[in-house]
């Protein structure tokens, strides 16, 4: 009877044909500069992040909605680095004789790393909403309110919940199976190649296209509110001129050129080229000898970088609290080394 699905492979079985390369196998030279370059990327990633939402949890003031979501992204990013980034990319993690180091390599693969890039998207287009909202409804939102919090509650789970359900849902439907003694999943047999097209165009659509249009959508209504707004003010001052109108939508074009611009210019790239080569095999195996996608993939995850910054910048009362720590920062110093010479 014929197999529903890819046969799983056996490292022990190498192992004794003594090849054990397939466990120790040394690294190229292009995976060298590559533990490297990601490593870097890993501290960026954690510095960055750890420091906002330390911020953010540090002072009650600081606690609002808005920057609740900012500081789950914050925590999406550096789970991310730590239970992605780290063990793939920066240890390399493949083949062992252990099952649960070939279980999570499989994982990290297939599932981990399309649930956290998904988790921290839709982030992204969380924390759009909740900008729409406090411009729109600004009496609403900044009341005290446990449908206010109720929204929100329902928004961080299902920025968390659903990614994760969605990722481990070939599993669940059999589609999938683990292989215990290698880092290579089993796939099933019927229509494989249709299947992964299928499915990496429908991630692509969920990870990226969906909350992208998304934010843009609501980027692009804030830009209008906040031109509307300035029109309303220039009216009711009846002023002639209009440089403050141009000088506050000039101020809402530039974030929202901002926000949107540096997420497309660093995502865009990659999920292009997973719908191009998942369609194309040929392009694919072109590509393939440049390292294309790998290169493409760690400019996206410069994106985990890139978002604290941008919303650490943007958000007022996040900015003021992370100029004032620095503040407070330069007065210390200036006063542990006066203390230092005192004593000698």
């Amino acid at each position: 009877m014929a197999s529903t699905h890819t046969r799983c492979l056996d490292v022990r079985f190498f192992l004794r044909l003594n090849f054990t390369s397939i466990i120790n196998r040394p690294l190229t030279q292009f995976e060298a500069d590559s533990v490297i370059v990601w490593s870097i990327l890993s501290i960026f990633i954690v510095v960055t992040n750890a420091f906002l939402l330390a911020v953010i949890l540090g002072k009650q003031s600081l606690r609002t909605h808005g920057n609740i979501l900012v500081g789950s992204l914050c925590l999406a990013n550096i789970l991310y680095s730590f239970f992605y980034l780290l063990p793939v990319k920066v240890m390399v993690a493949g083949n062992s004789i252990y099952p649960i180091i070939n279980i999570y390599c499989q994982l990290s693969n297939n599932v981990i790393r399309f649930a956290f890039v998904c988790c921290m998207n839709f982030h992204i287009c969380s924390i759009s909403l909740a900008k729409f909202i406090s411009i729109t409804s600004p009496f609403w939102y900044n009341q005290i309110s446990i449908y206010k919090s109720v929204m929100f509650a329902i928004i961080l789970l299902v920025c968390w919940i659903l990614p994760a359900i969605i990722a481990f849902l070939p599993l669940m439907i059999d589609w999938w199976r683990i292989c215990p003694y290698y880092c290579l999943i089993s796939e099933l047999n019927i229509n494989r190649r249709l299947g992964i097209q299928a499915w990496h165009i429908f991630w692509t659509f969920l990870m990226f296209l969906l909350p992208t249009t998304v934010t843009i959508i609501f980027y692009r209504r804030i830009y209008l509110v906040a031109k509307d707004h300035a029109s309303r003010i220039r009216i009711e001052n009846q002023i002639s001129s209009t440089s403050n109108m141009w000088s506050f939508a000039s101020k809402a074009v530039k974030t929202v050129a901002i926000v949107v611009g540096v997420y497309l210019i660093l995502q865009t790239p990659y999920n292009m080229y997973q719908v191009i080569t998942i369609l194309d095999n040929t392009l694919a195996a072109r590509l393939r000898r440049f390292h294309v996608r790998e290169w493409l993939f760690y400019l996206a995850s410069w994106n985990s970088v890139a978002s604290p910054i941008i919303y650490g910048f943007f958000t007022k009362n996040l900015r003021s609290a992370v100029i004032s720590f620095f503040r407070r920062c330069r007065r210390i110093h200036p006063a542990i080394n006066h203390t230092t010479i005192e004593r000698f």
